[in-house]
């Protein structure tokens, strides 16, 4: 089993982010200069919203069930733990 630093996987990390800005860059720039808009033209239909609330809905009932998020009753607000600070 190979092991690795943490150096290593912060150095792998930090390489693949700024390959990754490079080709959003590139594709934004081919896409301007062929006149596509980067901006959403038309309104979600109904059965998308549905769709999309129904994904969100589902990802917060297992964020809650896994612990992932809570309910703060002080502040009335849903906290995910991950983010959480202190």
């Amino acid at each position: 089993m190979r092991k690795l630093s943490l150096q290593d996987v912060e150095d792998k990390r930090s390489k693949r982010n700024s390959d990754v800005s490079l080709a959003v860059a590139k594709f934004r720039e081919k896409t301007i200069e062929e006149g596509w808009s980067l901006s959403r033209n038309r309104p979600r239909s109904v059965d998308e919203i549905k769709a999309l609330n129904y994904i969100a809905r589902i990802t917060i009932l297992k964020g809650i069930q896994l612990g992932a998020i809570a309910y703060d009753k002080e502040k009335r607000v849903l906290r995910i733990e991950k983010y959480a600070k202190g």
